[in-house]
């Protein structure tokens, strides 16, 4: 099978803060949770997903799959065997672990955390490094100067192959010992709103003890923000940003771990146990449009993975989301009533030792976060079946535009300036 996407690495980072309260105090998210994630606006003039809050990532370079790094890290005392106990032996794998060629002088599992490292430097500035190839934490480079981590980032983003010498020249080591395997998203082979790019996506986890020195890169990003996962998934239900649906669907997941140190000892200790790519397949409903997840009832057994570039409409289902919901034993995936309101629906046994995303709205009512107004985004899910039933006639037809509208794609996040300083703090409706 020929491959039409391009393979690509995405770093999920997290960084320790001070943790006040097991509770909201004076409306503060940030009390909750004792680390906050990087998030990253993809700029507008970005030909893929727009203006979208994102971790930061990109696509493999032929820089990453160089034989020098297996040089390199033999002479910083990294041995092929060394290397080898990061590659995962579980039957489940992603599909870019595949390799394009037998002479690929690096295994694809050092390769693609080489360019999570890479994008991850070249979009926020942080360099992630260790002096040691054991340990659940990862280390972030002080430069001596912005104007030196400026330039270094400039020409790593220029020439990948710089960001060996980078390693060399100050006598550092990348920290590949310390991403673990996360997940991996291919992209809908009928996202054409976002034209014809498709990535096949391995997202990994990494953690930092405090927040480092970040400076965006111009180019691919307008903002770079540390914030936790309660704060920007409330931030995205109240229309003042918007997060491109993965990124939904593992913030939700982050919600399981208020604690940045059972958050990195799950990660090290789950990741082993592989995962696969997963292709959201569209769906088309009444009054809003379903992304189905492997697991799902109504996931196709064998899906589709090149998809036909010549069709141009969705699937459809003849009823509501919750029709479609109602008819299906087995939940995993995203409900979309409009770009905004996007919410995973999971109720099967997570696969590969992972954890299912919490319901925003409910992890919001377990930590009494409802005082000040704060849980004013919708969820149809509470509301009686009656209401549901005269919404759902209401909005039969209008909430498509909502996908179609090019202006509405590149104008997403431009309404407000968001602050993510006041994200955690009260947000009056």
């Amino acid at each position: 099978m020929a491959k039409v996407w391009r393979d690509a690495a995405s770093l999920i980072l997290t960084a320790r803060t001070k943790q006040k309260s097991t509770h909201m105090l004076n409306g503060d998210w940030s009390n909750i949770f004792d680390y906050q994630v990087l998030m990253l606006k993809r700029s507008s003039k970005s030909k893929f997903m727009p203006n979208a809050y994102v971790f930061p990532g990109g696509v493999i370079s032929k820089s990453d799959l160089s034989k020098d790094w297996v040089d390199f890290f033999h002479v910083n005392g990294v041995h092929a065997s060394d290397l080898e106990e990061l590659a995962v032996g579980s039957d489940d794998r992603p599909l870019l672990m595949t390799a394009d060629s037998p002479a690929e002088p690096v295994k694809r599992d050092i390769a693609f955390r080489l360019t999570a490292l890479r994008e991850a430097f070249e979009e926020s500035g942080v360099l992630l490094h260790t002096t040691t190839k054991a340990g659940p934490s990862s280390q972030a480079y002080t430069f001596q100067t912005s104007q030196q981590l400026h330039k270094l980032r400039k020409k790593v983003h220029d020439e990948p192959d710089e960001f060996l010498r980078l390693y060399k020249d100050l006598d550092l080591l990348p920290d590949i010992f310390s991403l673990a395997e996360w997940s991996d998203w291919l992209t809908p082979t009928d996202l054409h709103e976002q034209g014809r790019r498709r990535f096949d996506t391995i997202f990994y986890s990494a953690h930092l003890p405090e927040k480092p020195e970040t400076i965006l890169d111009e180019a691919e990003i307008s903002s770079v923000e540390w914030t936790s996962p309660s704060s920007i998934l409330q931030q995205c239900y109240a229309r003042e940003l918007w997060l491109a649906p993965p990124q939904v669907y593992e913030l939700c997941r982050l919600l399981n771990f208020r604690s940045a140190e059972r958050l990195a000892e799950f990660c090290m200790s789950r990741h082993k146990q592989g995962c696969v790519s997963w292709l959201p397949v569209r769906l088309q409903c009444d009054d809003g449009l379903i992304s189905l997840l492997p697991g799902d009832s109504l996931y196709p057994k064998v899906p589709d993975l090149l998809g036909n570039p010549e069709t141009k409409s969705l699937s459809l289902f003849k009823g509501s989301l919750k029709d479609c919901g109602d008819i299906s034993s087995s939940l995993n995936r995203i409900e979309f009533k409009d770009t905004y309101e996007c919410h995973p629906r999971v109720n099967i046994s997570p696969a590969n030792g992972h954890v299912n995303p919490l319901d925003f709205q409910e992890f919001v009512a377990e930590h009494d976060l409802t005082d000040g107004g704060l849980l004013h985004h919708h969820d149809c899910k509470a509301c009686p079946e009656e209401q549901q039933r005269f919404c759902h006639k209401q909005s039969q037809g209008s909430w498509t535009g909502d996908f179609n509208e090019k202006d509405l794609e590149k104008g997403r996040n431009q309404e407000k300036k968001s602050s993510f300083d006041d994200a955690n703090k009260n947000i009056k409706p």
